[in-house]
């Protein structure tokens, strides 16, 4: 289908804005400062408006912050009248401006500003070198301790290597933590150990299970790889940063964000010092983009039967800062499980890890998590959960289940991210409860973490549906793009073009489940604007949103998936000013 024949029955479009003009409510979209706000007419190249009964146009007409028509070119220079600044697209593609409905920002800004390994560190050789500037430089140094991010997953398979390198020599002394990319799972020198007492004694003194969060040698002797739970204890020695390096680092964020066209996220585990963060930005005038920000409820031990309210910690943050310019606090977040890999295997199944005969970790009693969401629906928030494992897919559309049976269904739209390992049984689910499925499918790549860390590990049946979003989708699911940045890229034509091909070093991830490009398309723009509770305002390029737009250097809708990896964005603008431009 040709792009002139996509845009065709348009101009209803621009009729619709004319009889608004006509009928002297153009000062309702526009605001009382209409007729002074300075109009811009955008043309000469491929439009994606995100608008499923009109997804084609050839311009757009933006007055000061407010997009005011779409259409063809005839039409939007006749809406324009003859005093716009004309600005030539020269042949790029202009979308609404990126969400992404799973970005921890402020951190993600602090890998920008401390070390953070790259992709290309695969030997303990790469590995110290890094290690070592990281150390001379103080990039790494978090008060005495030396902190380490990013690190490859393969590396918890070498602990003695890292135990050889890095507690013995210049590094004896100094307490040293490897933080593992997936920011579940780490490793702490010997140093540390002692410091967060994590020592021998300390485990012969913890159940069976309890030591499964820890890596131990044959004589219950800590190796200093940690997961989940096990984790928390080293990381209570890392001092927090500070407020004036919390501002920087959603500084750069916000600017890294804004130069890959990105202009609205969701903030999943926001606690005080995040949202004092985007408070500081929001005053000084530089938070260019939406968030909508999620404190994180933590459920006390299944063991625990004690009441316990998860509302009082919210209602406190919300009045607090409450009342900053593109900041939103929509809902809560909650973990219903951890991570799949090995050797972490915190991921609650369905069926028990081969090697282990466990079953993962479930993080929510089901009773409580259910009553969460009964009382979160009523209130009107969101619960935005993370599962990964099948099981805890089921428990937590289970739990938005017994939400809508009491609540009825004109309720939020609830979210479960991740969504590694999903049922079959659970793929109509999404559609019924009206539940929005947030993916991370720049992980769906056939290599060494998504299959040889994976496969002889689990029950065929359940590895078979990694990752099964095309499946999800066709059984009627809304699905939003996300990236769980800093665990991975938030680049969103890298992350399209692995829904795309889901190719990796070894083959293919699940061919069948390969995503339609413009489906993706509408997962980091409407779909996702539809997860932050803000489509009436952003998500779409339509008369009356906001004018945040992305102009992208190629045709994204026609280019081969190697090609679309490498589109670059050439501005970004947020409520029509430039937030982002590449000096193209």
């Amino acid at each position: 289908m040709s792009f002139n024949t996509r845009i065709s029955g348009i101009t209803a479009v621009a009729i619709l804005f004319l009889l608004f003009t006509r009928a002297g409510h153009l000062e309702r979209i526009l605001g009382e400062n209409a007729r002074t706000s300075a109009v811009q007419l955008f043309f000469n190249g491929k439009v994606f408006t995100a608008e499923p009964t009109k997804p084609y146009a050839e311009a757009v007409v933006v007055r000061g912050d407010t997009i005011v028509a779409v259409g063809s070119l005839q039409e939007a220079e006749a809406a324009a009248g003859n005093n716009s600044e004309k600005i030539d697209l020269q042949g790029g593609t202009l979308l609404p401006g990126f969400v992404d409905t799973h970005n921890h920002a402020v951190q993600g800004g602090g890998t920008l500003n401390a070390a953070n390994v790259p992709e290309d560190i695969a030997s303990i050789a790469d590995l110290t070198e890094f290690v070592d500037e990281a150390r001379k430089s103080g990039r790494g140094m978090n008060g005495p301790i030396l902190r380490v991010t990013g690190i490859p997953l393969e590396f918890w398979l070498k602990p003695e290597q890292l135990e050889k390198v890095f507690s013995s020599g210049s590094y004896a002394a100094l307490p040293v933590y490897l933080c593992g990319l997936d920011y579940h799972t780490g490793w702490a020198n010997r140093a540390l150990r002692l410091r967060a007492g994590l020592t021998k004694e300390f485990i012969s003194g913890l159940t069976d299970d309890e030591r499964r969060h820890y890596g131990l040698g044959s004589d219950l002797e800590p190796n200093g790889f940690a997961v989940d739970a096990g984790l928390s204890r080293i990381e209570r020695e890392i001092p927090k940063p500070a407020r004036e390096q919390l501002l920087r680092d959603a500084q750069s964020a916000v600017k890294y964000l804004n130069s890959l066209g990105i202009t609205a996220w969701m903030d999943p585990y926001s606690e005080a010092p995040i949202l004092g963060a985007y408070r500081d930005l929001a005053q000084l005038g530089e938070l260019t983009a939406h968030v909508a920000a999620l404190p994180p409820v933590r459920f006390p031990p299944p063991a625990v039967k004690a009441e316990f309210d998860p509302f009082i910690s919210f209602d406190g943050l919300r009045k607090e800062f409450s009342g900053i310019t593109n900041l939103t606090i929509p809902g809560l977040k909650v973990f219903a499980d951890g991570v799949a890999e090995y050797p972490s295997q915190t991921a609650a199944m369905s069926s028990p890890y081969q090697n282990s005969g466990k079953s993962g970790d479930l993080l929510i009693d089901p009773k409580r998590f259910a009553d969460l969401c009964i009382a979160a629906d009523r209130r009107g928030l969101i619960v935005h959960v993370h599962a990964i494992g099948d099981r805890a897919v089921t428990e937590a559309l289970n739990g938005f289940a017994a939400a809508r049976k009491v609540n009825g269904t004109g309720g939020p739209r609830h979210i479960v991210t991740h969504l590694q390992f999903v049922q079959p049984s659970d793929f109509n689910r999404f559609g019924e409860l009206g539940v929005i499925a947030s993916v991370q499918l720049y992980w769906a790549i056939a290599g060494n973490d998504a299959i040889d860390k994976l496969k002889p590990y689990l029950d065929p049946g359940i590895f078979k549906w990694q990752y099964p979003v095309r499946s999800i989708l066709h059984a009627g699911a809304t699905l939003a793009g996300a990236s769980d940045w800093a665990v991975s890229t938030p680049n969103v034509f890298h992350a399209i073009y692995q829904a795309e091909t889901r190719r990796g070093p070894q083959g293919v991830l699940g061919a069948e489940q390969r995503m339609p490009r413009e489906a993706m398309l509408y997962a980091y723009t409407r779909n996702a604007a539809l997860a932050l509770g803000q489509l009436d305002q952003i998500g779409s390029i339509a008369p009356g949103k906001q004018a945040d737009l992305v102009l992208l250097d190629r045709d994204i809708l026609t280019v081969t998936a190697e090609e679309l990896k490498e589109t670059q964005v050439v501005w970004t603008k947020f409520g029509g000013k430039t937030v982002f431009a590449s000096g193209r």
